[in-house]
């Protein structure tokens, strides 16, 4: 094995690797786009690509539109199954929203990316407290949500 061969299989290797796995991938992804019918609605209508393919740079997050989406928990004693007190709930939940208030704008796409899986929530995610030491996440498209440990 001379230093040509080696430098050889290291190109094959490397093209392999980089382009021919991207390349199946990127033809799945267009098999799929033909199949739903969303690559004829993007070729007839451009105007719907940034709705329907949103760029992770678009997203625009700041403090209040965050905090208008999240469905806080109820801050009553009324419900039977719930075992965290209104003091808790509103101190834990208190301290989320000074965390989103204060945050920069690289923290709150990390929190949101952290919490329902991508930079840009489409739907509501909830908030919940329990009786656990560190916080829980559902990221399933049908319901994010956060469990925070209560006080």
């Amino acid at each position: 094995m001379t230093s040509d061969n080696r430098r050889w299989l290291f190109e094959r290797l490397l093209h392999y690797a980089v382009m021919n796995r991207v390349m199946r991938q990127i033809k799945q992804i267009r098999k799929g786009l033909k199949d739903t019918m969303l690559w004829t609605l993007i070729s007839e209508r451009p105007d719907v690509t940034q709705i329907i393919l949103p760029r992770k740079s678009s997203a625009v997050l700041n403090p209040e539109s965050i905090l208008d989406r999240i469905s806080w928990p109820a801050m009553t004693d009324e419900d039977d199954d719930d075992d965290c007190s209104v003091e808790d709930k509103s101190c834990v939940t208190g301290y989320l929203r000074q965390f989103i208030q204060n945050a920069s704008t690289d923290e709150l796409k990390a929190l949101i990316k952290f919490w329902v899986g991508w930079e840009a929530p489409k739907r509501t995610p909830t908030v919940e407290l329990s009786n656990g030491s560190l916080p829980r996440l559902s990221t399933c498209n049908t319901l994010p949500s956060i469990t925070l440990p209560r006080l």
